[in-house]
């Protein structure tokens, strides 16, 4: 009869851990939808939509921030966007993969912005394509300029390069005058989507924008950088005015959380490594034996001073 009692008791704790496990799994890999807080209350009711993003546009915030925008743009009740947004920029490429996601959306649906606090380099790079841009008095925008990281110095690329061998004269490390060139066409590439966005609300030359300065909310409303000194609600509202399928007050607003980029990651004590109080995710590999490789030159589109700087080489271009 105990015997009996154990095997019961045992079965229940493993029928207790699977749904645990399950529940949890579920969690993490179930599809994140929009949630209702404000409006009638009516599932069929058009709605808009608010996106968070605060911080960096990193990779992972980028993607996240992709997918909620693809997600508003495939949900039938969803008639306009809000984009609210702190962020200082980051990397080229994930700043122009905000703006080619931000873009497609505003191509579909009304776009409107709200500077929470920064829009600054790749932050206001991804949020040009909004129909009108809402800032506070102490809003932060501008930034419109590109700086690029070296991994180690030039002579120690050189001498990397006299050591190698390579398939074609071009097939090399890069040299200063490469990452200038570089640095240039990103700069025309950032300037001319500003312009070709803004131009005609702009009150500054195409070189004024080129300088790269930041321009706090009242005077970015001044000179064209932002539509409007308002509030998140002034941004809802005129995103509702501009849906076509919304009429009057009759609408809902979903709020969507911002990116959590440590979601659906399970790490251990090893994985992890504190410095001066923040968590610092480390890659761990002991079989890894192959060479190491100098990390190659880096752009980026932001505000502010990115880790890498610290043991990197700083270029700028002549421009911003």
């Amino acid at each position: 009869m105990a015997a009996s009692s154990d095997s019961t008791s045992a079965t229940t704790v493993l029928y207790v851990v699977v749904v645990v496990v399950a529940v949890l799994v579920a969690t993490v890999l179930a599809p994140v939808v929009f949630n209702a807080t404000a409006g009638s209350g009516d599932s069929d009711e058009s709605s808009v939509a608010v996106i968070t993003l605060r911080g960096g546009t990193s990779d992972a915030n980028v993607a996240a921030i992709s997918e909620d925008l693809r997600e508003a743009r495939n949900n039938d009740s969803i008639e306009a966007v809000v984009m609210r947004i702190d962020s200082p920029g980051g990397g080229v490429t994930s700043s122009e993969e905000f703006y080619l996601a931000m873009n497609r959306t505003a191509a579909e649906m009304p776009v409107v912005t709200y500077v929470e606090g920064y829009a600054a380099s790749g932050g206001y790079f991804g949020i040009v394509p909004s129909d009108r841009i809402y800032v506070k008095p102490s809003s932060l925008v501008g930034s419109i300029g590109v700086i690029a990281t070296l991994p180690s110095t030039l002579e120690a690329q050189n001498a990397q390069v006299r050591n190698a061998l390579r398939t074609g004269p071009d097939k090399q490390l890069q040299t200063i005058d490469g990452v200038r060139e570089q640095l240039e066409l990103l700069q025309n590439a950032f300037v001319g989507t500003v312009m070709t966005h803004r131009g005609d609300e702009l009150e500054l030359s195409r070189e004024e924008v080129s300088n790269a300065a930041t321009y706090r909310g009242t005077e970015a409303v001044e000179n064209g950088f932002a539509d409007d000194i308002g509030t998140l609600e002034s941004a809802i509202a005129h995103a509702a005015e501009e849906a076509e399928g919304i009429e009057g007050d009759e609408y809902d607003v979903y709020y969507k959380d911002p990116p959590s980029t440590g979601i659906g990651i399970i790490l251990t004590d090893a994985d992890v490594e504190s410095t001066n109080g923040s968590v610092v995710y480390v890659d761990r590999n002991e079989e890894d034996t192959g060479p190491e490789f100098v990390p190659p030159v880096r752009y980026y589109a932001v505000y502010g001073i990115p880790k890498s700087f610290v043991d990197g080489e700083v270029i700028t271009n002549e421009t911003g």
